[in-house]
């Protein structure tokens, strides 16, 4: 059996929920972990791997986004709030490279988290990278998809992803929309496009799926208060999902509810509708259990703007941005839900966690 790094980026929950299904499905089969994570993937991951044997959990510095009152990504604050981390960014990957030859470690493997790639190279570790991001480098865009609006978040998507995440053995793109790729080799890396990595408990919720008269609501902690006016005054049942229920006002049409994955899955499997931030692993899920979604991607963010895009191309679903979206236009994607239903039950979506730990059984051993 191997010894495993596993890191995982900060931002959302979802990072948490995929990158924890592949962690208790290695360690089920024997392989010792060590977990490297931080900010909004620390609490949930802990959480869910209080009963997970050979796995421990270490918390690892990584980069926030922040943001101003609209909800939209503050360059300017992201900037000064990531500086230390930045600067300090070669002790860290010096740490985790430390880690790497104390534990004997046999492979790396990152959910887009920049330092542990880092680690892997300056020791010479083998290194696999899951994520859905690398599909901005690899993706052959839709007609229409990049355009004046998106050129510019386009262009830094493409640079950062390229430049702080390098690449290993093979790099694994996991998304529900299946990208088509420009090219299945770069170097040594062999590129995979596989589909999305769906939580157990959702897999096994899908014999229990019903559609309830309520709404399932959930977008990341720093977005909460921007997007939580825009249900005001809206006549349908909102349960929404926060980090702090008891820190927004009462309203009518909205029960609030503290974040839990056990409770969000049960919720997912009853609602009838879900409205989301427009990251990969919500958008996945919903699709899997056949609910229509609205995703409010935030701007300047273009894997957001991505998933948007092809919500509104598969005609699943509607989208808008953080800044712009308004009340009417949730209310016209609650009014179609019927022709939404139309075209989800026409997907067929496979998980993809079977075929992704194959790869990464098949490259330890080759390092047997």
């Amino acid at each position: 059996m191997a010894n495993i790094i596993y890191s995982l980026a900060q931002e959302g929950r979802g990072h948490a929920s995929r990158s924890y299904e592949m962690i208790r499905r290695l360690a089920a089969d024997g392989h010792r972990l060590i977990v490297l994570t931080g900010g909004d993937s620390y609490e949930p991951m802990k959480e869910a791997m209080v009963k997970t044997e050979n796995a421990s959990l270490l918390r690892l510095p990584g980069l926030k986004f922040f943001y101003d009152k609209k909800g939209k990504v503050d360059y300017i604050k992201t900037a000064s709030g990531n500086l230390s981390t930045i600067m300090f960014g070669d002790i860290v990957v010096k740490k985790v490279a430390n880690l790497i030859r104390r534990n004997n470690i046999d492979l790396v493997i990152s959910d887009f988290e920049p330092f542990a790639p880092r680690a892997a190279k300056k020791t010479k570790t083998a290194l696999i990278t899951i994520d859905n991001q690398h599909r901005i480098m690899f993706e052959k865009p839709a007609k229409g998809a990049i355009n004046e609006k998106n050129a510019f978040s386009y262009a830094v998507a493409r640079r950062m992803v390229s430049s702080s995440h390098p690449l290993g053995k093979h790099c694994i793109i996991a998304s529900v929309f299946k990208p088509h790729l420009r090219k299945k080799r770069l170097g040594k890396t062999t590129i995979h496009a596989v589909g999305p990595i769906i939580r157990r408990e959702v897999i096994e919720l899908k014999k229990h799926v019903t559609k309830e008269d309520f709404v399932l609501v959930y977008v990341k902690h720093a977005l909460e208060k921007a997007i939580i006016p825009k249900l005001k005054g809206i006549k349908e049942k909102f349960i929404m999902y926060v980090k702090r229920p008891n820190n927004h006002k009462p309203m009518t049409n909205v029960v609030y509810r503290k974040h839990s994955a056990t409770n969000f899955a049960h919720d997912l499997a009853r609602c009838k509708a879900v409205i989301s931030s427009a990251g990969e692993q919500l958008t996945s899920e919903a699709l899997f259990l056949k609910k229509p979604i609205f995703l409010i991607s935030e701007n300047g963010t273009y894997e957001q703007e991505i998933n948007a895009d092809c919500v509104k191309r598969k005609m699943v679903g509607d989208s808008g941005t953080i800044v712009e979206v308004q009340k009417e236009d949730i209310t016209h994607f609650l009014r179609n839900l019927e022709s939404y239903q139309k075209n989800i039950n026409r997907m067929q979506i496979t998980c993809s966690t079977d075929k992704i730990i194959g790869i990464i059984n098949s490259e330890l051993r080759k390092r047997q």
